[in-house]
């Protein structure tokens, strides 16, 4: 099977990710990738190629997730301003620099996001009310999280849904449907400055992009048709299981 064929149907397993919910699914993609592509066709891609792939696919998984969500109008304008704008702020400022960074480097990254992400996740949205108490939608916290998790997801070339949006949910007290309709816009200011440090450095496969890219856009529309079809209980339930098993490919890949 050819390397192209592989990269788009990957692009329609992460895009419905993408529609259901609301994050660009970089994340699963690296995993995937490294995990089928050998099994399938024989040939590791490079790591500057994999994760030059992730970068596209949380840019453009959070816009067709945004395209698909257009219908659900309710998002929170102070999560985007006052958390999703600093994380794009602190991206921008990791990707003058990140290239020249090592694998093992972007690798402990994404284990440590992803141990964070499922420890968040699996505590809940009581066990941080209890410690933390309420977390106003107009703290100073928002926008220091916000930096905190643009930095580290700069390094690890993703746009962050899965540990940006546990957060809402577990420690901004979101509902998951609101921070599912706000994922897509916060998922686009976060990843646009890594797609484009990339495309200005002429690290991205074009090619491999555009077959990625027409897999999210297909996979995205399952996904989107499932999320208006979904309650607020079963819609964290695929939250929770996002994350666990996205950490569980990226804590492997590290120690491996």
């Amino acid at each position: 099977m050819s390397q192209e064929i592989i990269v788009g149907l990957l692009g329609i397993i992460t895009g419905s990710l993408s529609g259901l919910l609301g994050i660009g699914g970089g994340i699963l993609l690296a995993p995937l990738l490294i995990i089928c592509m050998p099994w399938l066709n024989g040939i590791a891609l490079p790591m500057v190629t994999i994760t030059g792939l992730t970068v596209a696919q949380s840019f453009f998984g959070s816009i067709s997730a945004l395209f698909h969500h257009s219908k659900y109008q309710q998002r929170d304008k102070n999560l985007i301003y006052r958390f999703g704008v600093p994380m794009g702020v602190a991206s921008l400022a990791v990707s003058l620099f990140t290239f020249h960074l090592s694998d093992q480097v972007i690798l402990i990254t994404f284990s440590v996001l992803a141990i964070s992400s499922v420890v968040i996740t699996t505590l809940g949205p009581e066990f941080w009310r209890k410690w933390l108490g309420e977390i106003r939608l107009d703290s100073v916290v928002l926008p220091i999280m916000g930096l905190l998790l643009g930095f580290t997801c700069g390094i690890a070339g993703q746009g962050g849904g899965f540990i940006y949006l546990p957060v809402m949910i577990a420690l901004f007290g979101c509902l998951p449907k609101l921070a599912i309709a706000t994922a897509p816009v916060i998922g686009i200011i976060s990843s646009f400055s890594l797609f484009f440090g990339r495309a200005a450095s002429d690290t991205l496969d074009w090619t491999l992009c555009g077959y990625l890219v027409a897999g999210i856009f297909v996979g995205a529309k399952l996904g989107s048709y499932l999320y208006f079809r979904l309650n607020e209980k079963m819609l964290a339930r695929c939250v929770n299981i996002f994350v666990l098993l996205s950490s569980i490919k990226i804590m492997s890949m590290a120690i491996g």
